[in-house]
């Protein structure tokens, strides 16, 4: 059994692609692990998707002086290729901690919660706790407000894959949805999605515009602002930024029908 001891912290993942900040769910079960290990700070953090991503959480471990920090998913199945995936953030974390920052906390990942001996007491107190009955007066999955494309002169995708969480995407993130506000520029002149992995990992930051059909490689928060006033205000992609790309099928061959 790992003894947690002072000057520790805890970071409890949601380990995929399009996870959420997991800390309002958690807030019970958080609270009971501080009361048990007092000293011990515990944070959450996701894997890729919206929520404050594992590197900026070991950032911020790091920056409070902590000696040692334990990673722990709360997904309910081990998952081995988001496992697999952690151990590749972690070590990418570690690496870029060791040339730009000096020497980082030692890292340990916890077994997944159905490696656990208690797995099966998990289950058993989900299903012998209270219940609530199915009904069919929910919302539909059909609305009104659903029914037509938004208005939106240019769709912009901002990767939140391991890779891209992991060099900078929620900084960018962040930094667009300050310079869109700035501007003044809603949902009906630009849509901004996140998304899950979208395959040049390699050049991440990895942020997309439609239908301009443009990709922009290394999309840091620091180059965002130029980013909004040239392209998405001014019309002029820059090209300099742009990610090095494939020929499309339609370049190169028989393409897809029209």
């Amino acid at each position: 059994m790992n003894v947690i001891r002072s000057h520790r912290w805890v970071i409890v993942t949601v380990p995929t692609d399009r996870g959420e900040d997991p800390r309002d769910v958690l807030t019970t079960a958080l609270a009971t692990l501080r009361d048990r290990h007092p000293g011990t700070t515990f944070r959450t953090a996701v894997l890729g998707g919206s929520g404050p991503a594992v590197t900026t959480v070991l950032d911020e471990a790091a920056s409070a002086g902590a000696s040692e920090v334990v990673l722990v998913s709360g997904q309910t199945l081990h998952d081995r290729k988001m496992e697999a995936w952690f151990r590749r953030v972690v070590g990418h974390w570690l690496r870029e901690r060791a040339d730009d920052h000096g020497p980082a906390p030692q890292i340990r990942l916890a077994a997944g919660l159905t490696d656990t001996a208690t797995y099966a007491d998990l289950l058993g107190a989900a299903i012998d706790g209270d219940t609530t009955p199915a009904r069919d007066t929910t919302a539909p999955l059909s609305s009104p407000a659903w029914d037509e494309v938004p208005g939106f002169a240019r769709h912009v995708l901002i990767c939140r894959g391991p890779r891209c969480s992991a060099r900078g995407g929620p900084e960018t993130a962040l930094a667009l949805d300050a310079a869109l506000d700035a501007r003044g520029l809603g949902d009906d002149a630009v849509l901004v999605t996140q998304t899950g992995c979208m395959f040049p990992c390699s050049q991440g930051p990895v942020v997309a515009v439609y239908p301009d059909d443009t990709w922009y490689a290394g999309l840091t928060a620091d180059r965002v602002a130029r980013f909004v006033d040239d392209h998405l205000v001014g019309g002029r992609a820059i090209t300099a930024w742009a990610g090095a790309r494939r020929d499309r099928v339609g370049d190169t061959g028989p393409g897809l029908a029209g």
